[in-house]
């Protein structure tokens, strides 16, 4: 592996890192929860007379350099006994800056109650500061003071709020001293801010006058806001109204109203005291600007540096990507290097790897287990590297059994994940000393054999087997994933790993011609899977009990599938259901199979009244499944997953014709009129095909005889002699 190639491993590394931590740190926040409710409670805990002192701050803004660095450490250094924020703590509502700003809380040691502010609310903020900080309306009293916090927002009904801040007023009167805590000031004064043109101020002039009125009426002490970034004091009416916007944020101008600042409220018997606090050694209007631009990068950077290294990453691998591209060397003509000459005396030894093996029944264990068998039986000697399963011990000495991560099932299906890192694999490889690397699937222990090939020098053949896309509805559908997985990752991933062989073979000419189509440049050799006759070889009588069994006087309809949503069996269905309405036809549908869509098509079936057309017999031993073809008049079949459509050739084996849908699976094996009918995949044109057979004795008599005769092209001895050739040629 190249330098390049592991540096861009390593940034993948990174990002993987990076995304679970912006996913896991919300998480890791410790009771940053209903923080008001638990400082109000510590407050009343801690003043028990009139005399107190409290800071009053606004618009911290996410700032590092000015709050956490100047202002805290002084009211630390003064002792005060809690702190007030008018609001605009955070830069906007972004879940990462209620992050940052809870550090600035656990650097504090000071009981701290805030409202809420413009800042707080945008990009979905509100739903962060309920649950960080609590209502954004509220009360408390501490001593002998009663505190309101009113919501300027626009989050509450403002005649819902005035008419509770009326009866909190009054309570709030047989209190000594009465404070109003408001992000919005009441009154309006002139800015001369150059970034924010948004409202500042409590509007219109009505409800600013109601405030007013209403805070004079009631003898409030003081009022508290911010939201503009300025510093403001005024008396209206006996009320003391306050602005503070001086905590952080972004100060531009240097004049007596901007500058950084808190305020400082001491409270005794003999009334209120408030008292501005101005920040010492601030610079001049040049270094002013310098200094509070750095503030808003800073404060950009801190509350957003996990994303900007993801985008700096991203970058890094879209650059890499694009160079690799653009300096790659393509050859767009097939890969024609392996050996004319073949040692037809040869005995090989063959590894092959899987993902799922007996005793699961699949199409691939099927044609795995036959091609070993018939290479077998040419002498040659074959390992099968394949997952252990629970409680299976019906095993055969060539079998290698590779113990498990971790074994599941998901929707009725086995799923076991093989720990492809022990080394028994390795030692068991090297122990062989094989000649051929035969893998069965592009991943995992497909990949395995794949690795250990690379690493020995010994030539890989891989089989493609499965249409993965089709199977993209076990994949989460979260971000796009299912939709990415079918259109786009199964392609690569079988693109990629067929390039990664010597050889690939490939079970149709359609199958083929999809591997050619999406980029595949090796040697490909075209072997179906083989039929074994000899589960065929069985007497009349059976045969005749079995009929009589399933059905009297009627047409017998087969199909053999697993009950999951890629066999398309609702269409089947639907295609059952034309069939019954159309015609008067006497049949029935027997499906043999069992999966995680059988309760659902069990209520499809009587949703749709075909009961008496369809029965579900469930899962039949493999074995067995060759007596049901040769019981049964017509193989129905829809799925478009399958890539060679090996339930096909097993049935025709039985003398039963097929109508199946047209896709790469059933393209090859069905010619039209002559051992059945492959249609487009609409329900009307597939049910036609199967009245016209089931209408036409002739006709379903000549199929039957000719589905046999194209069954018969395709012996497991011939599979086996072909898969040879192949090998013998890779081994120069």
């Amino acid at each position: 592996m190249n330098s390049k190639k592991v540096v861009f491993l390593i940034t993948v590394f990174i990002l993987l890192i990076l995304f679970t931590h912006s996913i896991y740190a919300p998480m890791t926040i410790e009771n940053f929860n209903a923080v008001n409710l638990q400082n109000i409670n510590q407050i009343k805990e801690n003043i028990k007379d009139k005399k107190f002192s409290f800071a009053v701050v606004g618009n911290i803004e996410n700032s590092i350099s000015i709050f956490d660095k100047r202002i805290l450490p002084v009211l630390k250094s003064n002792s005060a006994d809690f702190i007030i924020s008018t609001g605009n703590n955070v830069r906007d509502g972004n879940e990462g800056k209620y992050r940052v700003f809870y550090r600035t809380l656990q650097k504090m040691n000071i009981p701290f109650v805030t409202g809420v502010g413009q800042k707080e609310i945008g990009d979905e903020g509100f739903k962060n500061f309920y649950k960080y900080f609590g209502p954004f309306y509220f009360s408390f009293a501490a001593a002998d003071s009663y505190f309101i916090f009113l919501d300027t927002t626009g989050h509450t009904p403002d005649n819902w709020q005035q008419s509770w801040l009326e009866d909190e007023l009054k309570t709030a009167v047989s209190f000594e001293n009465i404070f109003v805590i408001m992000n919005k000031a009441p009154f309006k004064v002139e800015t001369e801010s150059l970034l924010d043109d948004k409202e500042k101020f409590i509007e219109p002039d009505s409800k600013r006058e109601f405030y007013q009125s209403l805070f004079s009426e009631y003898n409030v002490d003081a009022v508290f806001s911010s939201n503009a970034d300025v510093f403001s004091r005024k008396n209206i009416n006996g009320v003391s109204y306050i602005i503070t916007g001086g905590a952080g944020g972004e100060l531009i101008l240097e004049n007596d109203s901007s500058f950084y600042h808190y305020i400082e409220v001491e409270v005794d018997q003999a009334g209120v005291d408030i008292e501005v606090k101005k920040l010492e050694n601030n610079p001049g209007i040049i270094a002013k600007i310098a200094v509070n631009i750095w503030v808003a990068v800073q404060s950009f950077i801190y509350t957003n540096y996990i994303n900007i290294i993801i985008a700096a990453l991203i970058i890094f691998m879209v650059g890499y990507i694009i160079y690799r591209e653009m300096t790659r060397e393509i050859d767009y003509y097939r890969n024609f290097s392996y050996s004319e000459e073949v040692d037809e005396d040869r005995k090989l030894k063959i590894a092959m790897f899987t993902n799922n093996y007996f005793p699961v029944i699949g199409g691939v264990p099927i044609s795995i287990e036959r091609l070993s068998r018939s290479l077998r039986n040419l002498g040659h000697e074959v390992k099968i590297f394949a997952p252990q399963y629970p409680d299976y011990d019906r095993e055969k000495e060539n079998i290698i059994r590779c113990s498990l991560l971790y074994y599941y099932k998901q929707d009725g299906m086995d799923i076991p994940i093989t720990n492809i890192f022990s080394r028994k694999i390795e030692n068991e490889f090297y122990k062989n000393d094989f000649d051929i690397v035969h893998c069965h699937h592009p991943f995992w222990l497909g990949s395995k054999g794949m690795s250990l090939g690379h690493k020995y020098n010994v030539p890989v053949v891989f089989t493609y087997h499965t249409r993965l896309e089709k199977y993209a509805h076990y994949i989460p559908g979260f971000l796009f994933l299912r939709r990415l997985f079918a259109n786009r990752f199964a392609h690569l991933m079988i693109r990629h790993f067929s390039n990664r062989a010597n050889a690939v073979f490939a079970p149709t000419d359609s199958t083929q011609e999809y591997l050619r189509a999406i980029g595949v440049k090796r040697f490909i050799k075209v072997i179906p899977t083989g039929v074994d006759f000899d589960n065929y070889s069985i007497d009349e009588g059976s045969i005749s009990k079995l009929r009589s069994k399933l059905a009297d006087e009627e047409i017998l309809l087969i199909t053999v599938a697993r009950l999951s949503k890629e066999k398309n069996l609702y269409f089947l269905l639907d295609g059952i259901k034309y069939v019954k309405k159309n015609s008067d036809l006497n049949f029935k549908l027997i499906v043999l199979g069992d999966g995680p869509e059988r309760d659902n098509l069990q209520d499809y079936i009587k949703e749709n009244n075909l009961e008496n057309n369809v029965e579900l017999l469930g899962s039949i031993d493999f074995e067995e499944i060759s007596r049901y073809y040769l019981a049964s008049d017509l193989f129905v079949f829809a799925s478009t997953s399958e890539t060679q459509g090996m339930v096909l050739l097993e049935a025709m084996a039985g003398k039963t014709p097929v109508v199946a849908v047209r896709s790469s699976g059933t393209d090859d094996v069905i010619k039209n009129g002559y051992n059945g009918y492959k249609t487009e995949e609409d329900v009307k044109s597939w049910a036609e095909k199967v009245i016209k057979l089931m209408k036409d004795d002739e006709l379903l008599a000549k199929t039957s005889e000719n589905a046999l005769k194209m069954a018969q092209k395709y012996s497991i001895m011939n599979m086996g002699k072909e898969a040879e050739k192949v090998y013998k040629k890779l081994l120069k």
